[in-house]
């Protein structure tokens, strides 16, 4: 049966609901009704969590043709991911004197007519500088005053822009430090980067920087408040059509899924996490790892899969590394708990056969501990300590305790395998896996996940794993 409306339909369902509530902001400019009726129900549908309404078939499909255009214009005119792409193909035309008549002429009108500090304005100022030379050369005097003219109305914000850009490098460096090292304090760059933030004088590149740097900050401070609301800030800035691109959005929904996920709201994480990869990009398969994450902890097992196996061809074209190690590790565990264990664990082993070095430079603990788990389920303890012995895991184990998020899966499972094996006897496997936790104050998180990993266990070796449960007190 043909689907009516098919194409329209599909089109509307990849409206975001950023770009919704902007398009809303304008419908004013539409004065047919059943245009108006079209365009509202695009809108309602995109900021809907749940559920999606059916268009009007009895409507001249014309006047859906005319929406279509009509909201790939709107957003195409504030997209600046595709002005870059348009100045970076004037550059390239000017630096080899190949530009046309009508794309000097469009450039021209652009800069006569300029008002305010887009996106891109650092690249744009340098390219004019540009231009400027190559007006000059050919003695163009008149065209030569539009943009001297341009170049001197903007000079100050260019050298602004620049003073901005270094010193955001430079809390760049000390906010990422503490993210990874914990080592400074960084809570006097917070006043400045919220002025750059919420300045509609700042270009936006550097306006999003400084936005990523606060959800750093008030990460690493565990600042959960000020983080919601300035996810919130940014949303109402998205929707007013400043910033945006579909590439900006993604990576703002992602990083609400992490938000949403930290504070336990899974079904919040999980809709933002839908959002963020319905656009192809270089960030997209970290984004599915999200967001197969959070599945999983909502016990959606079958839904984590599919997504797994949708986004296949995205893992084999991929070249980061550290997301194919994570894409592999949810795999192996998703295939586990789905009870395809023969699967699951060729899969783990082919891929450190092929990506030994990768495995250890990106996450190897998640590898190893999707990896280990399927082993143990199957009871294969030798494989466990044979695969600890070649790959140095114990000592591994030493070092990686030291970060403030560790959980001993890796280290009690070695243990229960080398109790298994006939390695120690009982007394000593209670000494060794309470050693791991010792000293640890953990988070409640981290409580959680001791626990899953000890129920799991305790499958295998009830009486040692409970015992471990009630030393815990969980």
């Amino acid at each position: 049966m043909k689907v009516k409306l098919k194409k329209f339909t599909e089109f509307s369902k990849s409206i975001l609901p950023n770009e919704a509530k902007y398009l809303a902001s304008l419908s004013h400019q539409i004065q047919d009704d059943e245009k108006m009726q079209i365009l509202t129900r695009i809108i309602d549908n995109a900021v809907l969590e749940t559920g999606f309404v059916d268009f009007d078939v009895t409507i001249d499909k014309r006047k859906y043709t005319y929406i279509k255009n009509w909201v790939d214009k709107k957003l195409e005119a504030i997209d600046v991911d595709k002005n870059i792409v348009w100045l970076l193909r004037l550059r390239q035309l000017i630096l080899t004197d190949a530009i046309s008549y009508e794309d000097e002429k469009e450039f021209l009108h652009f800069l006569h007519h300029y008002k305010h500090i887009d996106y891109y304005f650092q690249n744009l100022f340098e390219l004019v500088k540009e231009y400027q030379s190559y007006l000059l050369i050919r003695m163009r005097y008149r065209d030569h005053k539009i943009v001297a003219d341009f170049l001197q109305a903007y000079r100050e914000h260019y050298e602004r822009a620049i003073q901005i850009h270094e010193k955001l490098y430079n809390a760049t460096e000390e906010i990422t430090s503490q993210y990874t090292l914990n080592n400074k304090e960084t809570k006097y760059w917070e006043d400045w980067l919220l002025e750059v933030f919420r300045s509609n004088t700042v270009d936006g590149k550097n306006r999003y920087q400084a936005f990523v740097l606060l959800t750093f900050m008030y990460t690493n401070y565990n600042e959960k408040l000020k983080l919601r609301s300035l996810f919130d800030e940014i949303d109402v800035f998205f929707s007013q059509g400043e910033m945006y691109s579909r590439r900006l959005l993604s990576n703002y929904y992602a990083n609400r899924v992490l938000m949403h996920s930290k504070d336990n709201e899974l079904q919040k994480a999980e809709y933002y996490g839908f959002l963020s990869i319905r656009q192809y990009n270089d960030d997209t398969l970290m984004y599915l790892n999200n967001l197969v994450a959070i599945t999983l902890r909502s016990k959606k097992t079958q839904l984590a899969f599919s997504l797994l196996e949708e986004y296949k061809p995205l893992f084999d074209t991929t070249h980061n590394n550290h997301q194919k190690n994570s894409y592999v590790s949810y795999k192996v565990r998703v295939l586990t708990d789905l009870h395809k264990y023969h699967e699951a664990e060729t899969l783990a082993r082919l891929f450190l056969k092929h990506n030994k070095t990768e495995v250890f430079n990106h996450r190897w603990h998640h590898f190893f501990t999707s990896y280990i788990n399927v082993l143990v389920i199957q009871e294969k303890y030798a494989e466990v300590l044979k695969l600890t012995k070649k790959f140095n895991l114990k000592e591994r184990e030493i070092e990686r305790k030291r970060k403030s998020n560790y959980v001993p899966n890796i280290s009690w499972s070695i243990s229960l395998s080398r109790y298994m094996e006939g390695e120690i006897n009982s007394s000593k496997l209670l000494e060794e896996i309470k050693e791991p936790i010792q000293g640890i104050e953990a988070t409640d998180n981290q409580k959680l996940l001791m626990t899953q990993v000890i129920d799991k266990l305790s499958n295998n070796l009830p009486e040692a794993f409970l015992y471990l449960k009630s030393h815990m007190q969980l």
